[in-house]
């Protein structure tokens, strides 16, 4: 990242993203073996956050990207969900 001439806060940045390594599939199977359903979600092709960060403008994802599971995670840099915890 440095021969990319990345700051080193934006190299702190993504050494922590990689860290928290929690994927898609593993969080919606947190939220259903938790009883919680996924209500909406959106996933980003340039997470919001990183207009902040990084200056990017943020961009939704490919509809086709989104519904690949695994492949997905590759591509996207976020997923914001809306969740609510099930009634039985």
């Amino acid at each position: 990242m440095k021969s990319f001439k990345e700051s080193e806060s934006q190299i702190q940045e993504m050494l922590e993203l990689k860290e928290t390594g929690l994927s898609i599939e593993r969080f919606e199977r947190l939220c259903k073996n938790s009883g919680f359903e996924i209500v909406k979600k959106t996933h980003f092709l340039i997470n919001p956050i990183y207009k902040y960060k990084f200056g990017l403008k943020p961009r939704p994802q490919i509809g086709l990207i989104k519904h690949i599971p695994y492949f997905r995670n590759f591509l996207t840099t976020g997923v914001y969900y809306l969740i609510k915890q099930k009634v039985n």
